[in-house]
């Protein structure tokens, strides 16, 4: 891969003081797939991820494009809004740009972000689409997998719970699971234990009082919050010791608002620390001693608990959607709560508050489960197959339609917690082994062409060869003419 091709990769939102788990997942993608391509990030506006973009060296471009909505809550008007979005002016703003740039290929993220692939299809330009939530199941649903599946060359899947909409058909031949990770380079290992007794100082938090952590990107109702808050009513009759902290910025505010008046009511505004959006999240979950994770919806996959345990905490969740696959790979299934049983949420953080020392010892034995899982190397042995397969469909040979002869490798099987889960299954690989030869002589053959073209133009050459021509002919003249005044000369003597 000496020469990068160019891939465009979309991103359906840019916050301008925060970050969000999806923007953090995109840049991540974006970063580890730069030794492999030259990236183009496009968001819709300025903000913290294209900042942090251009800070690790990734070209950005900023294009405004609405985002269709419907495509996670699927209804009846779905196409016909969809087509009224592609006559406005955004759109066509949009496929002059992809026009005028060629990329390779194109990766959109989020099923809601559904115009760059139309618009990139319709170019004939190839579309890997990246589903990192899970799809509303309703009647409507087929037309939002009918719309994917049409618009695009490969699905990548961030879970089984993600894929699920898909039916087997489309999953065994165009959907790739490639599950997030973390940046060993953002954990600041060496200063775990700094960070928590200077944060834990910063909250007015003793040594022996144990912190249950809340973390999310933006709160609102699905994430549970008002569960977290009344686990804590319960959780403080058992154990009056315990505190909490809220990490995240409102998404709803007066959702928000209620959560912390509910709070006040319960006469635990001592034991709570509210602490809004946090600059340092490593700090935050280093001064943690466990983390709940109480989401109402079904996470696409729960970035959240992955980090969680990434730092070593133990993790109760409610068992939604992709949270299920993260826990049992941790090897922590028995921590999962049916979701919105608050009393049984309850029950797990007082068994783990009540032995500290079990706590710390599930929570390092999960880190290694989920290391050997979704860690950094098991990503990139991932990612290296996905960009080898890209770099051979999309860059060196014409593009190929989704659902042709070579369709890319089936999605890997996750939520075990074995090994298997860490290989990304390859499939046809004497087709890309032979496509890869045909390739190569077909470059040989145009670099021998290009050499003769290129000698056959040369100006000296041809300069040369008509000096030549000049000299035999004025050569011939002179030896004629020679003889001639010879011939005469020998007559001359003979009168």
């Amino acid at each position: 891969m000496a020469d990068k091709a160019t891939i465009v990769l979309f991103s359906h939102v840019s916050n301008t003081r925060s970050i969000t788990g999806a923007e953090k997942l995109l840049l991540f993608f974006s970063r580890e797939l730069s030794p492999y391509f030259n990236c183009i990030l496009v968001a819709p506006q300025d903000g913290k991820l294209t900042r942090l973009a251009r800070s690790y060296g990734i070209n950005v471009q900023l294009l405004p494009i609405p985002l269709v909505y419907g495509m996670y809550t699927p209804y009846a008007g779905l196409p016909a809004d969809i087509r009224k979005l592609q006559e406005a002016r955004e759109y066509q703003e949009l496929v002059t740009w992809l026009a005028g740039l060629r990329p390779s290929f194109i990766i959109s993220s989020t099923c809601v972000h559904a115009l760059p692939p139309m618009a990139a299809k319709s170019l004939g330009i190839p579309v890997v689409w990246k589903i990192s939530e899970t799809i509303t199941d309703n009647e409507f649903t087929p037309l939002s997998v009918e719309l994917i599946h049409s618009n695009s060359d490969e699905i990548l899947a961030i879970s089984q719970t993600a894929a699920a909409c898909f039916p087997e058909d489309i999953r065994e031949g165009k959907v790739t699971q490639l599950p997030p990770s973390w940046n060993d380079a953002e954990m600041m290992f060496e200063a775990w234990s700094k960070l928590r007794g200077e944060r834990r100082n910063e909250l007015q938090i003793a040594p022996e009082e144990p912190l249950v952590g809340y973390v999310s990107s933006f709160i609102n109702k699905e994430k549970g919050l008002e569960h977290f808050v009344k686990m804590a009513v319960l959780v403080n009759e058992q154990h009056p010791a315990a505190r909490y902290m809220v990490v995240g910025s409102p998404g709803d505010k007066s959702y928000y608002e209620r959560c912390v008046r509910k709070v006040k009511l319960e006469g635990l505004t001592s034991r709570f620390k509210f602490v809004g959006y946090e600059e340092c999240l490593p700090a935050a979950y280093c001064a943690m001693d466990l983390l709940v994770v109480p989401s109402l919806i079904r996470e696409g996959f729960g970035m959240t608990a992955l980090e969680g345990y990434a730092f070593g905490k133990p993790v109760v969740a409610y068992d939604s959607g992709g949270l299920r696959e993260i826990l049992n790979a941790a090897g922590c299934g028995e921590l999962l709560v049916p979701a919105a049983d608050i009393g049984t949420l309850a029950a797990q953080v007082n068994m783990l508050l009540a032995a500290p020392v079990m706590a710390a010892a599930i929570g390092s034995r999960a880190r290694e489960r989920i290391e050997a899982v979704y860690g950094p190397a098991a990503y990139r042995a991932r990612l290296h197959g996905l960009a080898e397969r890209w770099y051979l469909r999309y860059c060196l040979l014409p593009p190929q339609t989704a659902g042709g002869d070579d369709p890319p490798p089936a999605a890997p099987p996750a939520g075990a917690g074995t090994a298997a889960a860490a290989e990304a299954p390859r499939a046809g690989t004497a087709r890309r082994t032979a496509r890869l030869r045909r390739a190569k002589l077909r470059r040989g053959k145009l670099r021998r062409a290009k050499s003769r073209a290129r000698a056959a133009k040369r100006p000296g050459r041809k300069k040369r060869a008509a000096r030549s021509a000049r000299r035999k002919a004025g050569g011939g003249k002179h030896r004629r003419a020679g003889r001639a005044r010879r011939r005469g000369h020998r007559r001359r003597k003979a009168a």
